[in-house]
């Protein structure tokens, strides 16, 4: 496997491994790195892949909020109908997992080769330009009136023609 000494992003390196993404995350995965993150980390997981593993190896600190960053590039990846593997191979980290119960979600692996058993290599890919961040559950740009990035309607009877 290829790997870059100067990351192109500070947090997030990936590259292709035959038919599947390894997206490495590095340093302090905390509320900061996820909104640096959030938008690369879409891009990667919004196009149909068989396998997308996320490699926690090079990861110094992962609180509530990368765990919430990993749910959501594992939810956006079923949706594509492809599948997420996570490598974490840190015992807090992995402590971590099993405390928010989420262990048997994404059953964490040691290795990158554990991970991708049966897959080919293939040269690294660039990461995909920045995309404007979306609800994770369509592809919906988060608008600063939607504070949970859902459409607000009318309220029940509003547009009925009923007058008070």
């Amino acid at each position: 496997m290829l790997h870059n000494s100067a990351l192109p992003h500070q947090y997030l390196y990936a590259y292709r491994s035959g038919e599947c993404t390894i997206v490495e995350l590095h340093g302090e995965i905390d509320l900061a790195a996820t909104l640096a993150i959030v938008a690369c980390l879409d891009a990667h997981t919004c196009r149909a892949e068989p396998l997308i593993v996320i490699d926690l190896t090079y990861v110094t600190f992962l609180d509530c909020a990368g765990l919430g960053l990993l749910c959501r590039a594992r939810r956006r990846a079923i949706a594509e109908h492809g599948e997420l593997r996570l490598v974490c191979p840190h015992p807090q980290a992995l402590r971590l997992l099993h405390l928010a119960r989420l262990t048997a979600t994404f059953r964490p692996m040691r290795t990158i080769a554990e991970a991708t058993q049966g897959w080919c290599t293939a040269p690294p890919i660039p990461n995909p330009p920045a995309q404007p961040p979306t609800d994770g559950r369509t592809d919906r740009l988060i608008k600063s009136g939607d504070r949970d990035g859902r459409r607000r309607g009318p309220g029940p009877g509003a547009g009925t023609g009923a007058s008070g």
